[in-house]
């Protein structure tokens, strides 16, 4: 897992203010997937080969490797 980024140059999707951080994990099953999350108003998402994905399938990707 690489250190936290704070992203300047992203704007979050909520309140539109640049104090948005990115946390990059590989899941268990080697999926590589980027944490936002936004300081101001602590929205969080998740994004996967460039596209959005839900805590949901997140969450599948784990579960399905421990089981």
């Amino acid at each position: 897992m690489c250190p936290p980024q704070f992203r300047d140059e992203m704007n979050c999707p909520q309140c539109s203010k640049p104090d948005v951080i990115e946390i990059e994990h590989v899941l268990p099953d080697g999926t590589q997937v980027l944490f936002f999350a936004c300081h101001n108003c602590e929205e969080r998402w998740w994004n996967r080969d460039g596209e959005d994905i839900d805590i949901s399938q997140v969450l599948e990707i784990v579960r399905q490797h421990r089981a």
